[in-house]
């Protein structure tokens, strides 16, 4: 009898997360990673996941969208980097 030889199952993609937002009431602000500054975002709320999408409302009514690189959630405030920048939705 030969032996069968397993197969190690493939590592899947987490599925996307559903876009969270829009948030209002979020102050832009940049944050230097690197040699580059990328935008970020500061608003009372709860944090998003890391690689989830996420939608800015601002005062003046236009509203931005980004992929979550990093969230820190201090003193009920939550400070959103974002991967390669927001651009308008």
């Amino acid at each position: 009898m030969t032996d069968t030889k397993q197969t190690a199952p493939a590592e899947q993609s987490p599925t996307p997360e559903k876009p969270k937002g829009p948030v209002t009431g979020a102050r832009l602000i940049r944050i230097q990673r690197g040699d580059k500054r990328y935008p970020a975002a500061i608003y009372k709320g709860e944090a998003p996941s890391k690689g989830s999408k996420l939608t800015l409302k601002m005062s003046n009514g236009s509203t931005y969208a980004g992929i979550v690189h990093d969230a820190t959630d201090a003193d009920g405030e939550v400070l959103v980097e974002f991967r390669d920048g927001i651009k308008p939705s």
